[in-house]
């Protein structure tokens, strides 16, 4: 009798229990080379970089340049007129390039960029002035308190809310918080422009009118408002939301200058006690901590009308005024001024702007005879010079100017016009010290009912350009040269304070 296993059941189980692993091994390993044949990887999850204030290859800088008065052809010759006119300067390639004009004719307007990139333009006047020997009053006609903005993707300018006040050459200062404060143009009143609201409100009124002062902005933020008819300087408080008065400047200073220095003193410059009287030539320094003014060294030449420029290095750049082509260069660490080199042309009323090459940009103005002059020059701190940057597309004094990052490539400058030609090869006319209105037809309004006043106005500091860049000067003048009798007495005019 053949033997039998002593436990058949079980040995049938163990080999049917093999066999169904075996069957399932070899499906799980069709299937895993199945999905190595059709398997694609997923991409990789790649996140863009975090927006940042700090410029990126796609961004150029430019210098936003608009309005002021220049020059428009008519069948008898060329006249003064007002701008409407913007253009930019390329700092990579060095060309002025035309833009789209702005929404209004505007001369000694207040320029700032803001920090989202788009550059906030107000006030100034749309009527051809000269020197003035009188503050002007918001109820003149030709002074504007319309607005505009600037953005830089589309380079297309857009009127925005009316000030409450108009102002003939205000200041504009960007606070910490991206508001923009705005004073003077002959009025104590203030406004205070909200870009996430896109409107001025109303803010504290200074201490007293002002017209032709200096705004700085402090390193903790608060202001410093000093000249414009008063030697008494007075700070706007963010946080509070008031003006204080604080230190008072030795001289009443208009068409001065006021650079916050690397130290943190403020170094008010130059200018002229009043409308009417020469440039001076000495300087004080706002102390923020005692908060007050000690006197400075004077500079080597009386200027009133020139631009301060701060450099990389922490020295400032002192340029132009009246008729001066001369430049000097104020040392922090000697704390006095040394001899720089002579710009190519004698201007005032020009701006003067840091570039991120560290250059300073410097065009327009006017020049020796009372013309608005289209050339510019850049100023170079590793060689000590000064070189020719051509000319702008057409002549401008009294223009604004602003440094915006602008993304690349830029689609909306227009086609470049003929060369404007040079100010010294032009016919020059015999300026008048009182401005009167001309029968000679003009692309801009000119007011008949009441007399003009004539010009002044303020240069404030220059803060290093970034892509939220601070406060952008806008040097103006007054020329001496010319006795100016006494203006005809307007309702609206109130006399200068010496």
């Amino acid at each position: 009798m053949p033997d039998r296993p002593m436990f058949p059941d079980l040995t049938r189980r163990l080999a049917a229990a093999l066999a169904i692993l075996a069957i399932c091994a070899t499906a799980i390993t069709a299937q895993a080379a199945h999905r190595r044949r059709h398997h694609r990887p997923a991409p990789a999850v790649t996140r863009s970089p975090a927006p940042s204030a700090t410029p990126t290859a796609s961004l150029t800088a430019m210098v936003l340049i608009a309005g002021g008065t220049g020059e428009t052809a008519m069948p008898s010759g060329s006249i003064p007129a007002v701008l409407d006119s913007a253009e930019v300067y390329d700092v990579a390639s060095g060309h002025f390039l035309p833009i789209a004009p702005m929404t209004a004719h505007r001369d000694r307007q207040a320029a700032v960029a803001l920090k989202d990139g788009r550059v906030l333009i107000v006030g100034g006047v749309n009527t051809v002035m000269v020197p003035l020997t009188v503050f002007p009053g918001p109820a003149m006609t030709w002074i504007l308190k319309s607005a505009e903005l600037f953005n830089p993707i589309t380079g297309r300018f857009t009127a925005t809310m009316d000030m409450a006040t108009a102002r003939d050459d205000p200041t504009a200062t960007v606070l910490r918080d991206g508001r923009v404060l705005v004073i003077g143009g002959g009025s104590a009143s203030t406004e205070i422009y909200d870009p996430k609201q896109n409107k001025f409100l109303p803010g504290p009124d200074m201490q007293s009118s002002r017209y032709g002062q200096t705004a700085t902005i402090l390193p903790d933020g608060r202001v410093l408002v000093a000249g414009g008819g008063d030697n008494q300087a007075e700070l706007y408080d963010p946080a509070t939301g008031r003006f204080i008065t604080t230190g008072s400047m030795k001289t009443n200073r208009v068409l001065d200058s006021a650079t916050l220095l690397d130290d943190g003193r403020v170094l008010i410059a130059g200018g002229s006690p009043s409308a009417r009287s020469e440039a001076i030539r000495s300087t004080e320094f706002y102390i923020p901590k005692t908060g007050k003014f000690v006197p400075g060294p004077d500079m080597i030449h009386s200027r009133a009308g020139h631009s301060a420029t701060r450099l990389l290095d922490g020295r400032v750049l002192i340029a132009g005024g009246r008729e001066d082509n001369s430049s000097e260069i104020f040392v922090p660490e000697a704390n006095t001024f040394i001899e720089g080199p002579p710009m190519r042309i004698g201007r005032y009323g020009h701006c003067a702007i840091l570039v991120p090459n560290g250059k300073v940009l410097i065009a327009g103005g006017w020049d020796q005879k009372y013309r608005p002059i289209a050339s510019a020059e850049l100023y170079d701190p590793a060689g000590g010079r000064f070189v020719s940057a051509g000319d702008m597309t057409q002549r401008r004094a009294g223009h604004s100017a602003a440094l915006i990052w602008v993304r690349t490539p830029v689609k909306w400058t227009l086609p470049t016009p003929s060369p404007t030609p040079s100010a010294t090869a032009s016919p020059t006319s015999t300026p008048s010290p009182i401005p009167t209105p001309t029968s000679t037809p003009s692309p801009i309004p000119t007011p008949t009912s009441t007399p003009s006043p004539t010009r002044t106005a303020t240069p404030t500091s220059s803060e290093k350009p970034s892509p939220a860049p601070a406060e952008t000067p806008l040097p103006t003048f007054t020329p001496t040269r010319i006795p100016s009798p006494a203006p005809a007495p307007t309702q609206s005019a109130t006399a200068l304070r010496s």
